[in-house]
């Protein structure tokens, strides 16, 4: 989760469209690890009900490269000083307590046995803390973010700008989408691993240049690979009508990244002049990191509980009410850990 902080001054400047971007993905994210957790992937996946599940699974795809975009929306034009190195110490402590408390829980109550060479392993490759894989891949984005900016700010005109974001999601996002044949790669696959660059320079070009497209436009341009990844994964289902997919719909597909883009130039134009929810938004966007890490403890808890016990015509409302159950139970924990990293952080270079 891009935990960037705007750098308006004041509640009245925040970039109220921005907060609303992030904490759409944040529950976006929350419903994925629904859909990872509830034994989604081997039940049925078939009819009306079972078709309604699979636009809902491949809408939440959009959870992680909405993050993604908005590093490179909030970080275009950056400067490049020792306070942007600094600004990313709250992420690194929140981290470090989080995996804290990741340890005992994963040790004491899911009964995982390594040994403590192991665990150190896990917490410095970011797999202490469950969910800390995109940790690692943010810090690898926030170090290269510098050198990115420069290159965009030598594109002098938007025709360059365009041509170099078009560039990089041919060469990310091309071939994970048509590259699973029998006969091989139909594209060069060396570069489809640094998709998140691609959604950076999404942020960036929407940022520089302030699209402001028609908002039905958005919701057709959403709609229409969200339908069109649910057909192929119903399509390309397995005999017993479990969920497979013959047609990668992963963050680094093209209707991926189309229903990605639409969806953050729909809701980057959200506007509201009224201050308590502006106020409401700025909050919760500013606990989403911690929220996203700590969800694990309560994912493991609350959906085995209900694991395949539903049919699938309860699927999308039953999710609801359980991901607002481990947001309620996860905010108090993330809040704490949020206020005591930036205390941290502040008093480290007082």
């Amino acid at each position: 989760m891009t935990y960037e902080k705007q750098t308006d001054t004041g509640r009245k400047n925040r970039d109220f469209g921005a907060d609303v971007v992030r904490i759409t993905a944040l529950f976006m994210v929350l419903m994925i690890h629904y859909f990872l957790r509830n034994g989604f992937y081997y039940r049925e996946a078939a009819g009306f009900f079972g078709f309604t599940a699979l636009m809902l699974r491949s809408a939440t795809l959009c959870c992680v490269p909405l993050f993604m975009m908005l590093t490179g929306y909030l970080k275009c034009g950056k400067p490049w000083n020792p306070a942007y190195y600094r600004s990313i110490l709250p992420i690194l402590f929140s981290y470090l307590m989080i995996s804290l408390i990741h340890l005992p829980y994963r040790i004491l109550i899911r009964g995982e046995q390594a040994s403590a060479g192991e665990w150190v392993l896990r917490f410095f490759h970011f797999k202490l803390a469950e969910y800390g894989w995109y940790v690692g891949m943010y810090i690898g984005l926030f170090l290269a973010s510098p050198l990115l900016n420069l290159m965009w700010q030598a594109c002098s005109s938007r025709k360059k700008h365009l041509a170099a974001v078009l560039t990089l999601a041919a060469l990310t996002f091309l071939p994970s989408s048509v590259n699973q044949t029998q006969y091989g790669n139909l594209l060069p696959a060396y570069f489809q691993g640094v998709y998140y660059v691609s959604y950076y320079l999404i942020g960036c070009y929407i940022r520089t240049w302030k699209p402001k497209p028609r908002r039905h436009l958005c919701v057709i341009f959403v709609l229409i690979p969200t339908f069109a990844l649910a057909f192929l994964n119903l399509a390309t289902r397995t005999e017993a009508d479990n969920f497979y997919s013959g047609f990668h719909g992963g963050y680094n597909s093209i209707l991926t990244a189309l229903m990605t883009t639409s969806l953050f130039l729909l809701l980057y134009q959200c506007r509201c002049r009224k201050e308590k929810l502006r106020r409401c938004a700025a909050h919760f966007s500013g606990v989403v990191f911690e929220i996203y890490l700590l969800s694990y403890i309560a994912d493991t808890n609350i959906y085995p509980l209900f694991y395949k016990q539903y049919s699938m015509g309860l699927y999308l409302p039953v999710g609801i009410v359980m991901i607002l159950a481990v947001f309620i139970l996860t905010y108090p924990a993330a809040f704490f850990v949020n206020r005591l990293s930036k205390r941290l952080a502040a008093r480290l270079f007082m």
